[in-house]
């Protein structure tokens, strides 16, 4: 007798960013939060494709005051401007269901540029995790960033919060984390209203280890809620004080940060070996 046994690719997981920037294309991204200069550009760059001596090629993202600010109209308190690649909203989830008991994992590279410069802003997200909502009404409400790196040249800052009320979770504050080489984060992230976790790992040694709820689907002005839009994204998201002191020639100024090999995986366990 003979038995046919069909093996099921159930430990499979889907990769939904893998890019090491050798192709030097942008088009898998979501693009809303990339900028693509038309006009008064002159030398300036928001993005750039660039090779390291021994042949290795990385991404170098900027971004000046006023960049794609137009996300946070009304805002009173900062200036905020950004240059960012993520996932394009329609492959993590369309409702929380999407979400909950899954994992995601997301990797990148990321260095200063030389003769870096912190310049007039408190902070830059170097990546976020970004959920934004629709009510059924079709207005959109944004609850915030569960998960967020903050780094200036003084501190670096990690962070889970509920998003709506801005709670704060768990925050750990660590000297200067970045420089001129290569610096890896490795993050996953488990949706669970109970026993949610967040892992970060730097340069594969743990770093940030959360447990508890990383679910917050409980934000007013959008309920009941009637569709929900979710990012992974790295990058420049830059904070600027309103009343801050602000130089002269404040939009000619410019922060960037290079990076590379940007992976994402959602959907099962196994994301966390993929990369």
């Amino acid at each position: 007798m003979l038995v046919l046994l069909t093996l099921s690719k159930t430990s499979f997981a889907d990769l939904i960013i893998s890019d090491d920037f050798s192709k030097e294309r942008l088009n898998q991204y979501d693009q809303s939060h990339i900028y693509f200069c038309n006009f008064n550009c002159g030398s300036y760059k928001a993005y750039d494709f660039l090779e390291e001596e021994n042949g290795n090629k990385f991404i170098r993202l900027t971004s000046r005051s006023g960049q794609l600010s137009k996300f946070n109209k009304g805002q009173k308190k900062y200036l905020k401007d950004r240059i960012e690649l993520g996932t394009k909203s329609n492959k993590l989830s369309k409702s929380w269901s999407d979400l909950e008991n899954k994992e995601i994992w997301w990797s990148f590279d990321v260095k200063l540029p030389p003769n870096f410069e912190m310049i007039n802003t408190t902070h830059i997200t170097i990546t976020q995790l970004k959920t934004i909502e629709k009510n059924n009404k079709n207005k959109q409400c944004h609850p915030g960033m569960p998960f967020r790196i903050n780094y200036n040249d003084k501190r670096t800052w990690i962070a889970v919060t509920d998003g709506f009320n801005k709670k704060l979770k768990k925050k750990y504050i660590y000297s200067n984390m970045l420089d001129n080489s290569w610096t890896n984060f490795k993050i996953g992230y488990f949706f669970d209203k109970s026993e949610g976790w967040v892992k970060v790992f730097k340069n594969r040694k743990l770093i940030f280890d959360y447990f508890g709820n990383t679910v917050f689907d409980k934000y007013k002005k959008c309920d009941p809620v009637s569709s929900l839009k979710s990012y992974v994204r790295i990058g420049i998201y830059r904070s600027t004080p309103v009343n801050a002191s602000l130089s002269k020639n404040h939009k000619e100024k410019s922060d960037s940060l290079d990076f590379d090999n940007f992976y994402v995986c959602f959907g099962r366990a196994d994301c966390k070996n993929k990369f």
